[in-house]
Formats: C-alpha cells, structure tokens, sequence
C-alpha cells in the first residue's frame, strides 16, 4: 500500500497530543523548546488537579450566604434564601441545595476560600474569563496559566499525556506554547477518526494506517517526524483503552457535569500519568428568575464533585487529586427587576479533596461598602493558584504567573 504525503497529512488522531515529542526534533518545532527549563525540574508526579469552570458568573451571595445580614436581605427581598441548615460558622451558610458540600466541610475536606476576585474587575464574560484563565488582569496572552505550568514545569520530564480538557472547546486555561492539550468527551475519543459518521474506535483501520506509515521511505525530516508521533499516537491511543477498560464507578454520578467527573475519575483511575484535567458546567448566567434555576445548579455542581470524591476515595486514590472551583465573577449585591442578579464582581471559590484542610478562607466582603453597588474583593484569585501550584504541584508560582504571590493555607 503507498501512502503518499498528502494522505499522511490528512489523517485525524483525536489522541495526537498523547504522544510525547521524541529526542529528535525537526527544526521547524525546535521554537516550543524552553532552553531555561531543566529536564530534571522538581515535579510532585502523582498529585493531580481537577478544574471546574462555572460559566456564566455564579452568584456567590446565594452560594455562600451571609444569612445575618440584614443588607443582604433587605437587597434581595424576592430571591434572598432564610435556609440556615447548612451553617458553616455563625455568620454563613451553604446554599440549601448544597447538602453534598456541607457532608465535605464536616469531614474537613472542602475549603471555601471568600471574595475572590482581582484589582479594576471586568464584568465582561469573555474578558473577565480570560483574566482567570491567564491570571493576567492587565495583559491580553494567548497562553493559559495551567499551560504555563505545563511549558515551564513539566516539559522535560517523562510525562507524555500531561492533560485533558472534558468538553468541546479547549479552554484558554490550557494553550501552551507547544503540544495542544486534547479535548474529549468520551474514551473513544481517543483512537483514529477514520469515518466521521462512525463514532467507534476502528482498530482494523489503525493498525493498517500504521503499517501503511511505517512503509513510507521519504527521507524529510518533517515527514519521519509526523510518522513517527502519528504512530505512537495510535498505540498510546490503545494503551488508554486497555488501561480504563476495568474502571467501575463505586457511586452513582448524576448526568451533566457528574458525567464529566466520571469520565475523568476513569481516567485518573486508568494511572493514564495525567496531572491536570478540566471541565465545566455553564447555565450560572442567572439574570431573571434566578432561584430555582440557580440552587438546582449548586446542587448538581455538589452532588457531582461530591460523587467524584467519594468514588475516588473508595478505590484510595482521593488523597492524591484536588478539586478547585471558580466562576469568572460573582453578581451584583440588589436583585434586579426581574429577580434576578446582574454581573459583579467578588465571589467565592472552592477546593476539596482528602488533602485539603478544610474551613474558611479570606475575608467575607463587607455589603455595606461597595464600590458602585459591587463587592470588592478581598482574596486575589491569583493566591489560590500560587496555592494550588507551590503547595500541590510542586511549581514555582512565580514563574509560572509570572508574578509573585502569598500562598495560603488550605494544602
């Protein structure tokens, strides 16, 4: 069988950034290559990080509720919540639906860290999604800051499949300046796409592409390349699937965003060597009626992380993955006309898992001072990724954000 250039060029590997770049680099990559980047770099290999995006600017004020203030009640008359079963100290309380939450908060392993957000806010989705994702409030950058880490933190080492975006749409958070980070749905997204119509992994077609590959005698430094990554692309692809055929769930995930989780804790449980994997659950955009709509949202996004944990936990591995929790923004303090919330500005986060220590974090924001009508801030979400990065990945935080600062204390 002769496979010329152009059919090699065509073919579509869902799986290709599986593959690790070789020893042997065409020129026209050598540009990805960070010369100040050792490949003995310091890297905790077996903690993984878990991102859940809530699309939309969550509601913090009716996620974590300052359930005394009378401000608070008195700006939200139609849609404030009076629940105080899921008290979390005297002072706030979990958004009734978040009873999942609340069981992680006893058991210490969920950090609710208060008003984060970042200096001169942006109420603009697609700005202020960007700036998390970035950690640059100032700059536009067309790299993320978790593909930072990758392409100063982990490039060098031994690790190949270094993470997964669940969904559509790789999000900005994960772009580096080299290898493209997957996008998937499901397990099968992994293998050849050899028909468009056919959504099951063809592992006739690939091994005789790979024959077919393995064929070729041109000597271009590009093509041996391609040919090269191509195949190891195809049978890492199957080692994936050998490696998650076995997975069992030990609990049952709710559909949606808990679908997601269940992908990844296959995955994870596969001991695929992925450090960082990422998802979200959108909807959070909640300008008109916004309850119920918002609490059955709070409640899927804790039902589901819950599930996650709880899973992981029965197969011991939950000591060794953290889950962090954020929204591009929170909303304004006064409900509007049509009982809803318009974009504001601080919210809170989350971070769960077996290592975390659990409780709260950061300054609540005052409701009396605004600025405009809007919280300010009181925690730099920046904080919490130099958190995540120095205390659970082992990375210069500095480096990789390209700024300095304060870790916390909830790792």
């Amino acid at each position: 069988m002769k496979t010329s250039r152009r059919d090699l060029l065509k073919v579509s590997l869902s799986g290709a950034a599986v593959v690790s770049i070789g020893s042997t680099i065409p020129a026209f990559l050598t540009r990805f290559a960070l010369a100040d980047t050792p490949a003995t770099n310091p890297v905790a290999r077996d903690n993984i990080l878990v991102v859940v995006q809530l699309s939309g600017g969550n509601d913090g004020l009716n996620t974590v509720i300052p359930i005394g203030d009378d401000v608070y009640h008195k700006s939200r008359q139609v849609i404030g919540i009076k629940d105080r079963s899921l008290m979390l100290d005297d002072t706030l309380a979990l958004n009734p639906s978040m009873t999942a939450f609340k069981e992680l908060f006893s058991q210490g392993k969920l950090a609710v860290i208060n008003g984060c957000g970042y200096p001169q806010p942006n109420r603009s989705h697609f700005r202020s999604m960007e700036i998390w994702q970035t950690a640059d409030p100032i700059n536009f950058q067309t790299s993320g800051w978790l593909g930072h880490y990758l392409d100063h933190m982990v490039r060098g080492t031994d690790q190949s499949l270094t993470a997964i975006n669940v969904g559509s749409q790789l999000p900005t958070a994960l772009v580096t300046d080299g290898a493209p980070v997957p996008s998937i749905q499901a397990i099968a997204d992994f293998g050849l796409v050899a028909d468009q119509g056919i959504i099951a992994r063809d592992v006739a077609a690939e091994n005789k592409l790979i024959a077919a590959m393995n064929a070729v005698r041109e000597e271009t430094p590009a093509l041996q390349f391609l040919t090269r990554q191509a195949t190891n692309a195809i049978v890492s692809a199957a080692e994936i699937h050998r490696l998650t055929n076995n997975y069992k769930p030990d609990v049952a995930y709710p559909g949606g965003l808990g679908q997601s989780l269940r992908l990844i804790a296959q995955l994870i449980a596969g001991n695929l060597g992925t450090r960082l994997y990422y998802c979200e659950i959108g909807g959070f955009d909640t300008h008109s009626a916004e309850e119920p709509q918002h609490s059955q949202l709070l409640g899927a996004v804790a039902s589901s992380i819950s599930a996650f944990h709880k899973d992981l936990a029965a197969k011991r591995i939950d000591d060794k993955v953290v889950v962090m929790c954020f929204s591009e923004f929170g909303r304004r303090v006064e409900q509007n006309a049509s009982n809803g919330t318009d974009h504001g500005t601080a919210a809170p986060m989350f971070v769960s898992g077996g290592a975390v220590k659990g409780g709260l974090y950061g300054r609540y924001p005052s409701l009396a001072d605004l600025d405009a009508g809007d919280l300010k801030y009181t925690t730099d979400f920046r904080r919490v990724y130099a958190t995540i990065l120095e205390k659970w990945l082992s990375a210069d935080s500095a480096a990789v954000l390209q700024n300095s600062f304060q870790p916390m204390d909830f790792i």
